[in-house]
C-alpha cells in the first residue's frame, strides 16, 4: 500500500515537472534568437515536436528555415532540454543513432566519438542545443556557446538525420518536426 502511494506521489511530481517544462519551452529565448538571426536574418518555423520516452519529457525540438519549407541544405535545429542528461548518455545515444543509419567502419565511429567527447556537455533543464546546417558547413552551439564547426558532410548529414530521416527512432516526432503532420 505504501509503495503504491509513493509511486502515485512520484508520478504526480513528474507530471507537474513536465507541465512546468512545457510552459517554459514555448519561448526559444533571447540567446537562441540572436544565434538564429546571425545565420538566418529572417526565418520561419517548419515544425515543432516534443520528444518523450515513457514518463520522461526529454526535449522540445524546433526546425527552422528561411522560408518555413524544409530545405535539406539549409536549416536550423533547436533542442531545448527538459531534463538533465549525462554527457556519456548523450554520446552513446548519438553513436547508436549513427549505427542505425549505416554500417560504419569502427574507425569512423571512434572519430565521431572523439568529436562528441570534445563538444557534448551534460544537459540541464532548459539547456539549448542549436545545430545550423548551411550548404557546405555546419555550426553547433550549446547554451549560447559555439562548440563545433564542421565541413564533414558525412558527419553533418548523419548527425541531423537522427531527427530528420523518415525511419527515425520516432517517425511521428519527425513528421511533426518536418511539418508533415
Amino acid at each position: 500500500m505504501i509503495r503504491k502511494i509513493l509511486i502515485l506521489i512520484i508520478l504526480f511530481f513528474l507530471n507537474i515537472n513536465t507541465l512546468f517544462a512545457e510552459t517554459i519551452n514555448k519561448d526559444l529565448g533571447l540567446d537562441t534568437e540572436k544565434i538564429i538571426l546571425k545565420y538566418f536574418p529572417s526565418y520561419e518555423i517548419v515544425g515543432k515536436a516534443n520528444y518523450s520516452f515513457l514518463i520522461w519529457n526529454i526535449y522540445d525540438a524546433t526546425l527552422i528555415t528561411k522560408t518555413g519549407e524544409l530545405n535539406n541544405s539549409e536549416f536550423i535545429l533547436v533542442l531545448k532540454y527538459n531534463k538533465v542528461i549525462k554527457k556519456d548518455r548523450l554520446i552513446n545515444e548519438t553513436i547508436n543513432e549513427f549505427k542505425k543509419q549505416a554500417n560504419f567502419k569502427e574507425e569512423y565511429l571512434i572519430e565521431v566519438r572523439e568529436i562528441l567527447e570534445k563538444t557534448f556537455k551534460e544537459t540541464k533543464v532548459n539547456s539549448v542545443f542549436i545545430g545550423i546546417k548551411n550548404i557546405d558547413k555546419s555550426f553547433f552551439y550549446f547554451d549560447g556557446q559555439k562548440i563545433l564547426e564542421s565541413e564533414d558532410q558525412k558527419f553533418i548529414n548523419h548527425f541531423f538525420n537522427i531527427w530528420l530521416r523518415e525511419d527515425s527512432q520516432n517517425p511521428s516526432f519527425t513528421k511533426k518536426l518536418t511539418g508533415k503532420e
